[in-house]
């Protein structure tokens, strides 16, 4: 798609947000062409958790590059417009100069332009509704009351830091009445977000993201974020804003592609919330920690009309030790500063900690004394919970086992007397009902053997008068027999069983199934039912212990619930039944818990009959019900104790913490700036003689104050920090490695002749605004601003790893900021035709030079000398006869060979120096080169070695090919093509080696 139907610029901010109706997608050329980082969907209104918010989240159609949601909150919400600041600082930090597409429904158009436009007023609140195309209502309220609220806040920061510094410009001119009018037509803007800031090397596009130790779901990780370079100015509304810097309120989700200028930034999605990002500290030189060091946390810098360095002249450092390294100010009231400097510098005041200490000394000692009455009270409990288990068991066991033994005698006896010979039958009848009205639980007793046809009763008994009682007939207590007949025929291996007969039976029930060999010494069965009320009275319900009896497979014979009963639950799975089965010895106990997670102790006796056994078992959570009780009684009573410990503490600690406070409060006053706090020892103890000191550490301060103040207009923030850790080292200066960078606008003579001089001011303000970001983000240090020309540094004073790459990859941003500029000034038609097309040129060189304090002892500037430096000058000088933006020299190439894409232009001789040097155009980055740049620099590379072995036609055939390949006129191919031409005509001496002398600087 192509992302021109409509976008705000971000600020100054360097980034663009395009909005575009739903239905289109973005190509991942598109992406890399319009350096497009992030997009976003428009969702609408929303309630989240009760609250009114406007959602923007990710999509279908966003496919090709990341996506972000956050919430903006509804203007009715409270602390609006803090939200607001909060989101733009967010947004700006993640796209890192890089721009955001919004699709959104078409009916939503006018609402996500007014939601940008607020955005971008709280972060740049003199940008005017013109220069956004805005319509004069914004929810409802005219443009101008949005605006000047905003302004409240800026406008009060911008005379806070006026009135410290006394210096607020950014080249040599001074302040005039021109910089307030400039101000009010909107020129002067916050630059939210630190200039210090990396940026995510092309690279490593390819994979950074999803190999990064953080990644989940392919989401971006946060970058090493540098702070610290400028000065912190926050308002009163910021302050509370960031001490909640540890959430973030925008996420970044990869969709798997990357853009070649984005940042790897991912800001932890709270969607509920809108706090600040925070920030990672400043790699820097170890010296002692001050107290006020973690100010450097988060910077805003102040952009005014001027042109001297962005980053060093915008407010006057505050330090509060010797050792500190440049601290911030805060423009608040002194009530708010008292305020907002306690809360942040001072996480715990005395009284907290005192009431802390003592409360926690207080609840550990409580807390141990419950712990250890617990733990034997509940050892104690344990112990007796399982004495009496063992004990219910043991006399249950004996009860049934006796029981069982019982009935088994009884049943022996009346199979003896029924197959006696001498017997009548009219006897047998009458020892029969004489044996069940004996015992009415006896429902049948039997001898059976197996045959064919399954179990066959050889003898058989039943107790007619019971089955009458209970409704049941001879036939169906012989189905129940013959349902449960293959359980029976185990028995015949020789071992007793016992079987519950229940399921299925209208009584419960249980068989004995005893093997005998009482006739003919063939292999018979005793089989027994009885009913199980002639042992069920041993399985009631004992409080909190249920006892029940299982066979030899595990499933229920008796237990207190009849349910269980009726369906012969199988407890083989139980790890006590287990333990019981298994066990060599008839008596144990074990603890367990049960499928449920539920902690049990339990029993087990076995009754010597068929592998059977007595199970009790018992919740550990009933138990200890009455251990719990207790210490649920403890925990009270150390609640309570510990509210009566902190009133007491809280006024024995006021006492003590009112000196203290006092010094906090001249504390605070230095911290605005007042080192004359007006303080006298009131004690002679300790704190008085602290006292004394702090004065004299006042008067200290405002001397070093005055240094730091004259070296914060002058020179780069990074250079101030190293100042304060060894400035003599770097008065004494030093050899090192370096990248030079320098950079001028093409015929800015004849744009400055066309522009007033607040039309200059604007254009050159966020131009060098711009270009300067873009530096410090990629660790160069700026020298100094000549006119619309940049000297930067790349390699000291602090040492930078690849800091050729870093230069070639700041140039390369910076042509690309340019285009977006140059689009946005045409687009709105700001400032002159010439300079709507402004061009710059870059020149880099790498080698040594000698960096360091350059003048006199009353005068001197951090800058950079020697032959590196003074080709870096006549490279950026050459780049207009060459007609490129970028060139760079031969040792820069090499040291960036593989990472950016590169063309050999010449073979020059520059003035002052006798050796020759190849000189190189920066074409690109490595990866991100097209077919066509590579296709033009391939053909000018063979013109040029054809030109350099003299032949002129061959070379003049390949340089007029490059202006096709290119598409565009090359000024460099013509310049040689024109030799070609001249030397064809006008042969060069035999000692020619094409070398070309310029004569010009």
């Amino acid at each position: 798609m192509n992302l021109t139907n409509l976008y705000i610029p971000l600020g100054t901010s360097g980034s663009l947000v395009f909005l575009e109706p739903e239905g289109k997608n973005i190509s991942q050329d598109d992406s890399i062409r319009r350096r497009v980082q992030f997009a976003t969907y428009f969702l609408g209104k929303r309630i989240e958790d009760g609250s009114t918010v406007y959602q923007f989240k990710s999509s279908d159609a966003i496919q090709s590059v990341p996506s972000l949601s956050f919430y903006f909150p509804d203007p009715s919400s409270a602390d609006f417009l803090n939200s607001v600041k909060q989101i733009g600082r967010d947004l700006i930090q993640v796209l890192s100069s890089a721009n955001l597409v919004v699709f959104y429904p078409p009916e939503y158009e006018e609402r996500v332009r007014e939601i940008f436009a607020l955005i971008i007023l709280g972060n740049y609140s003199q940008i005017n509704e013109r220069e956004l195309g805005l319509p004069d209502q914004i929810f409802g309220r005219p443009f101008s009351d949005w605006k000047k609220e905003f302004l409240e806040i800026g406008f009060q920061v911008f005379k806070s830091l006026r009135s410290l510094s006394g210096k607020n410009s950014i080249t040599t001119h001074p302040i005039s009445a021109s910089s307030e009018k400039l101000k009010e037509e909107g020129t002067v803007a916050y630059v939210a977000h630190s200039l210090d800031k990396p940026k995510l090397e092309p690279k490593q596009s390819a994979t950074q993201s999803n190999n990064s130790p953080e990644s989940i779901s392919g989401s971006y990780t946060t970058g090493s974020i540098k702070t610290g370079n400028l000065k912190e100015i926050k308002t009163d509304q910021d302050s509370d804003q960031a001490k909640e810097s540890s959430n973030g309120n925008i996420s970044a989700v990869n969709t798997n592609a990357q853009s070649p200028n984005t940042s790897n930034s991912n800001i932890q999605n709270k969607e509920n919330s809108l706090p600040t990002i925070a920030p990672k500290n400043e790699q820097t030189p170890k010296q002692p920690e001050s107290k006020d060091s973690s100010k450097e946390q988060n910077t805003v810098a102040v952009k005014s009309q001027n042109n001297s360095d962005i980053s060093s002249n915008s407010s006057i450092a505050k330090d509060s030790s010797p050792e500190s390294k440049i601290e911030h100010v805060k423009a608040e009231s002194p009530s708010q500063i008292q305020d907002s400097a306690a809360g942040n510098k001072t996480k715990f005041s005395i009284q907290v900690k005192m009431m802390g200490i003592i409360s926690l000394i207080l609840a550990i000692t409580v807390s141990i004394i419950i712990g250890i009455a617990t733990y034997f009270f509940k050892q104690d409990s344990e112990t007796r919970v399982q004495e009496n288990n063992l004990a219910l068991v043991d006399l249950v066991g004996l009860k049934v086992s006796s029981d069982i033994q019982g009935i088994v005698t009884k049943a022996e006896q009346l199979i003896a007397n029924m197959i006696r010979t001498n017997l009548t039958a009219e006897d047998k009848r009458f020892i029969n009902e004489l044996f069940f009205q004996s015992d009415k639980d006896f429902l049948f007793v039997g001898l059976m053997r197996k045959s064919d046809a399954g179990l066959v009763a050889d003898q058989k008994f039943f107790n007619e008068e019971s089955l009458i009682e209970i409704g049941l007939s001879e036939d169906d207590v012989a189905q129940n027999i013959l349902r449960n007949s293959e359980a029976i025929e185990k028995a015949l291996t020789g071992k007793p069983l016992i079987i519950n007969s229940t399921p299925g039976f209208s009584v419960q029930s249980f068989i004995l199934a005893v093997p005998t060999n009482q006739e003919s010494g063939i292999p018979k069965i005793l089989v027994v039912m009885v009913k199980l009320d002639k042992i069920a009275s041993a399985f009631t319900n004992k409080g909190i212990i249920t006892t029940f009896m299982v066979n030899d497979e595990g499933r229920v014979i008796a237990h207190p619930v009849e349910e269980v009963i009726l369906s012969s639950t199988s407890f083989l799975d139980s790890p006590i039944v287990k333990a019981m089965l298994a066990s060599q010895v008839d008596q144990g106990q074990i603890r367990y818990k049960s499928p449920e997670g539920r902690p049990f102790m339990g029993s087990y006796q076995k009754i010597g009959f068929g592998d059977a056994g007595i199970v009790s078992i018992v919740s550990e959570d009933k138990a200890f019900q009455a251990v719990y009780r207790i210490q649920e009684r403890n925990i009270y009573i150390l609640i309570i104790s510990l509210c009566l410990a902190l009133v007491i503490v809280f006024f024995f600690a006021k006492s003590l913490s009112r000196p203290i406070l006092t010094l906090l409060h001249a504390t605070l006053e230095i911290a605005k700036g007042n080192f004359r706090m007006g303080i006298k020892p009131t004690t002679k103890d300790e704190v008085g003689l602290l006292t004394s000191y702090f004065i004299t550490m006042g008067e200290g301060l405002e001397e070093r104050e005055k240094v730091k103040s004259i070296l914060g207009s002058m020179i780069d923030p990074v250079v101030v920090k190293e100042a304060m850790v060894d400035l003599a080292a770097l008065k004494r200066g030093k050899e090192a490695e370096i990248t030079a960078f320098f950079s001028d606008v093409a015929g800015f003579s004849t744009i400055s002749e066309q522009l007033t001089s607040v039309e200059l001011a604007s254009l050159l303000n966020e131009y060098l605004s711009a270009m300067t970001i873009l530096l410090k983000e990629n660790e160069g240090v700026l020298d100094k601003y000549i006119g619309d020309a940049i000297v930067g540094i790349f390699g000291a004073p602090v040492e930078v790893e690849k800091h050729a790459f870093k230069a070639c990859k700041a140039s390369l941003e910076m042509v690309i900021k340019l285009a977006d500029l140059r689009a946005y000034w045409q687009k709105n038609n700001l400032y002159s035709k010439e300079a709507q097309i402004m061009d710059a040129r870059i020149g880099l060189n790498t080698g040594p030079a000698k960096v360091g304090f350059m003048g006199t002892d009353a005068l001197a500037s951090y800058t950079m000398m020697g032959d590196t430096v003074n080709l870096a000058a006549r490279l950026e000088a050459a780049g207009k006869d060459y007609g490129v933006n970028i060139m760079i020299a031969e040792k820069t190439v090499a040291m960036v060979q593989g990472e950016m894409f590169t063309r050999l232009l010449d073979l020059v001789r520059v003035k002052g120096k006798n050796e020759p040097v190849k000189v190189y155009e920066l074409v690109n980055f490595e990866t991100l080169a097209t077919s066509s740049q590579k296709e033009f620099v391939g053909l000018y590379e063979e013109g040029f070695s054809l030109y350099l072995s003299r032949q002129w036609d061959s070379a003049i055939k390949k340089f007029e090919d490059v202006s096709r390949a290119k598409g565009s006129k090359d000024k460099s191919a013509k310049m040689i093509l024109d030799r070609c031409l001249d030397y064809k005509s006008n042969p060069p001496q035999e000692d020619w080696d094409g070398v070309f002398t310029r004569t010009t600087k």
